[in-house]
C-alpha cells in the first residue's frame, strides 16, 4: 500500500504531464506572436499613459483593490479524484500533510501572479508617489504573505458547511487584504493598520476554531478541484482537442429568433448545429461576450487611433482563433456521421458563422473607436478591422482547418 507522501508525490507528477501535454499545444507560434505584439503594444501604452499620471491619481486605492481580487482569488489544488470519497475516506485522520502539501503547491502556483501585478503596479506607483523601487521587495513579501494567510482561511472554511460560509470568506478576505494595503501604500496612521490586522488576527482565530472539529468536506473539495480543471481544459480546448471537457449547456430559448433566418434543407445541418452550440454553451457565447465587451471597453476610451487598432485586430484575431474547436465537437457524435452530407458542407457551414461573428466584432469596435476618438479613427478601424475579419475567415481559417484535420 502506498503512503500519503508517495501518493502525493504520484498525484503532482500526473498533474505536470498533464499540463505539459496540452501546455505544447497552447504555446504554440500563433499564441505566442500574439503574446509578443499584444505585450509589447500594451507595455509601450502604459509607459506613456503612466508619464502623464499627477500626484493627485488615486493610485492607492486602484493597487489596493486590484491585489486584493488577486489574493483573495485563492483556489486549493487538492489533486484529488472522485474515488477518492471511498477509497481516502477511511485515511482521512492521516490526510494532513497531504493537505499541508496542496496548500503549498497553491500558493506556488498562484505566486507568480502576485509578482505579475506587483511588478506591473511599480512603474505607477513610484510615478504618483516619488518612492523608490525598493518598495518592490516590501510589496512582494507582503502580497506574498497575504496570499498564504488567504490560502489557508479558505481551506479552514472549506470545511464549514455553511451554505454562505464561502461567499462571506471571500468578501471578509477581500475587504481585509484591500484595506491593509490600502493604509501602507496611503501611508495612513499605525492605528488605522494595526486595527486591520487586529481584525484579521481574530477573523484567522475564529475560523480556525470553527475548522477544528470539522471533518473534510469530500464532496466540496472534489468538486471544486473538477471545477478547476475544467477551467483549464476550457482554455486548452481553444486550441487543440480534450476529451476531459464536460461543456455546460443552457437551454436560452428566447434567442431563437435568431436561428430563424436559417433555411430548412440537408444543406444547412451544420449551420443550425454550429449556431446552436454557439449560443447555448458557455465555453463559445461567454468566450466571444468576454473578449467583445473588454476589447470594446479599452476602444471605447481611447482616443489613440494606433492602439485603437491594435486592440481591434488583436481581439478579433484571439476571437477567431479560439472558435476552431467547435469544428471537432460533433466529431464523437455518432448520429453526425450518419448525416448524408460533405464534409465541404460543413467546413462552409462553419467558416460562413465565423465570418459573421469577426464581421460584428469589427463593426462594433469601429463604433466604439467613433465613439471615443471621433468619426474619422472610427471609420479606420472598421474599415481595416472589417478587412482582416474577411482575410482571417477566407484565407487563415481554410488553411488552418486543414492543418487541424491533419493532425
Amino acid at each position: 500500500m502506498k503512503t500519503i507522501d508517495e501518493l502525493w508525490k504520484e498525484r503532482v507528477q500526473a498533474y505536470i504531464r498533464e499540463l505539459q501535454k496540452y501546455m505544447k499545444y497552447m504555446f504554440n507560434d500563433h499564441l505566442l506572436f500574439v503574446l509578443i505584439f499584444g505585450g509589447g503594444a500594451a507595455l509601450y501604452y502604459y509607459s506613456q499613459w503612466v508619464k502623464t499620471l499627477q500626484p493627485s491619481f488615486p493610485v492607492a486605492i486602484i493597487m489596493a483593490i486590484l491585489f486584493a481580487l488577486v489574493l483573495s482569488a485563492s483556489p486549493i489544488t487538492t489533486l484529488l479524484k472522485e474515488a477518492d470519497i471511498v477509497f481516502l475516506l477511511p485515511l482521512e485522520t492521516n490526510l494532513k500533510p497531504y493537505f499541508k502539501k496542496a496548500i503549498t503547491l497553491s500558493f506556488l502556483t498562484q505566486v507568480y501572479l502576485i509578482v505579475f501585478v506587483v511588478a506591473a503596479c511599480m512603474p505607477m506607483f513610484v510615478q504618483v508617489t516619488g518612492k523608490s523601487f525598493k518598495w518592490f521587495l516590501y510589496l512582494l513579501l507582503l502580497t506574498a504573505l497575504l496570499k498564504y494567510w488567504n490560502l489557508l482561511i479558505h481551506w479552514w472554511m472549506l470545511k464549514i458547511s455553511s451554505s454562505h460560509s464561502l461567499f462571506f470568506d471571500w468578501l471578509i478576505r477581500f475587504a481585509v487584504s484591500g484595506l491593509l494595503l490600502y493604509f501602507i501604500l496611503n501611508n495612513a496612521s499605525f492605528w488605522f493598520i494595526g486595527a486591520v490586522l487586529f481584525i484579521l488576527a481574530a477573523f484567522s482565530i475564529y475560523v480556525r476554531e470553527a475548522a477544528k472539529n470539522k471533518g473534510i468536506n469530500w464532496e466540496r473539495l472534489i468538486d471544486k478541484e473538477q471545477a478547476r480543471m475544467q477551467a483549464f481544459y476550457h482554455v486548452a480546448n481553444m486550441f487543440t482537442d480534450v476529451p476531459h471537457l464536460k461543456g455546460r449547456v443552457k437551454r436560452r430559448r428566447w434567442l431563437d429568433i435568431v436561428f430563424s433566418s436559417i433555411p430548412y434543407g440537408s444543406d444547412q445541418t451544420y449551420r443550425f448545429l454550429y449556431s446552436r452550440a454557439l449560443v447555448r454553451t458557455n465555453e463559445y457565447s461567454g468566450l466571444i461576450l468576454r473578449l467583445s465587451v473588454i476589447s470594446a471597453l479599452i476602444i471605447l476610451w481611447s482616443d489613440q487611433l494606433y492602439l485603437a487598432l491594435a486592440i481591434s485586430l488583436l481581439f478579433i484575431y484571439l476571437t477567431g482563433f479560439q472558435l476552431f474547436p467547435i469544428l471537432r465537437r460533433y466529431e464523437m457524435k455518432i448520429w453526425t456521421n450518419l448525416y448524408p452530407i460533405k464534409k465541404s458542407q460543413k467546413n462552409s457551414a462553419f467558416l460562413q458563422l465565423l465570418l459573421k461573428i469577426l464581421l460584428f466584432q469589427a463593426l462594433l469596435f469601429g463604433v466604439c473607436a467613433w465613439i471615443g476618438g471621433g468619426i474619422v479613427q472610427g471609420t479606420v478601424v472598421a474599415g481595416i478591422s472589417i478587412i482582416f475579419a474577411v482575410l482571417f475567415a477566407r484565407v487563415y481559417a481554410p488553411s488552418r482547418i486543414k492543418k487541424i484535420f491533419s493532425i
